[in-house]
């Protein structure tokens, strides 16, 4: 049951970060018009829902976190979006997928430092 959810769970993440915005770049999305970044944030989040993922937030929610964390991070713009999304996603723990759990989700996608770190910012 473990190799199936593991599976599960590589499956899902391929579909959502091999979706056909996901060669979209932080540098590309920062280009782009409000009402456009939030359709890209949107159609991702679509598409991991379509893959049985529940994300509770909205689309804006993470549009503005994604603002943030570029201006912090501008490194991180050649990375992929749908990439970065997954990320703060799971750092909202508002990746939710039957059978995976949302901790160990966040220790394995962030590594045991960032991990660590993001759990420290919660509990503020």
């Amino acid at each position: 049951m473990k190799i199936l959810n593991f599976a599960l769970a590589v499956l899902l993440t391929a579909s959502f970060c091999l979706a056909e915005e996901a060669a979209l770049t932080g540098k590309d999305y920062l280009k782009l018009a409000k009402r456009q970044r939030l359709e890209r944030a949107g159609d991702l989040i679509f598409d991991a829902k379509r893959a049985g993922v529940t994300i509770k937030k909205a689309p804006s929610f993470y549009c503005e976190k994604l603002d943030v964390f570029y201006k912090k991070h501008p490194d991180m713009v050649k990375e992929p979006l749908a990439v970065v999304l997954k990320t703060l996603i799971i750092i909202e723990y508002d990746w939710q997928q039957k059978g995976v759990d949302k901790d160990k989700l966040a220790r394995e996608w962030l590594g045991e430092e960032s991990y660590k770190a993001n759990k420290a910012r919660l509990r503020k």
